[in-house]
């Protein structure tokens, strides 16, 4: 029994390692401003649900503590604006980032995009662009995922998004990518 389950760990570590994905296609303009997009959303997402965990928490709080309703509802009015004023200026400073990325794009690339190629091996993650080497991190660089239509999106340290086209994998496939960080929030 226990090599039984020695052979099952060896078998999953030996699937990690091997894990191999490339994909391959032409990033451009309007590929960008979707990744952009689909960022920005799941960004928005999050401060939603920081919205709607905040009002059940102040009904429930509201609700059972009628002798102290006035210091509550003055207490969950600051947390409220502190709340409110703090997702206004995310989404500012999100949209800010979306186009200052989509405007630095378009003028560095001049409209035409680049051949985009992105290699997963084991624990490496690397990015080229036009050929020319861009990201070179590894596996726990990676701090969450998001998808859109078309993408699936690797967020890496320093901000930095890698997109994978779902329908441009030379090699591995969407489920592969899914399945490469299963323990990160998608």
């Amino acid at each position: 029994m226990t090599n039984t389950n020695h052979s099952e760990n060896t078998e999953t570590s030996r699937k990690k390692k091997d894990t191999v994905i490339i994909s391959q296609y032409q990033y451009t303009d309007v590929l960008m401003q979707e990744v952009e997009d689909a960022w920005a959303m799941h960004a928005y997402r999050n401060y939603i649900s920081l919205i709607i965990i905040t009002l059940i928490c102040a009904f429930f709080t509201w609700r059972e503590s009628a002798s102290r309703k006035t210091a509550l509802a003055v207490l969950f009015a600051v947390v409220g604006i502190i709340c409110l004023a703090a997702i206004i200026a995310s989404f500012i400073s999100i949209s800010k980032k979306k186009l200052t990325a989509v405007k630095q794009f378009h003028e560095t690339y001049h409209g035409k995009g680049f051949e985009y190629v992105i290699t997963i091996e084991g624990n490496r993650i690397r990015s080229y662009k036009d050929s020319v080497p861009g990201v070179d991190l590894r596996k726990n660089d990676i701090r969450g995922t998001f998808e859109s239509d078309r993408f699936f999106v690797f967020q890496l340290t320093g901000g930095q998004l890698l997109p994978l086209k779902k329908d441009a994998f030379v090699k591995g496939n969407i489920e592969t990518c899914r399945s490469y960080v299963p323990q990160l929030k998608r």
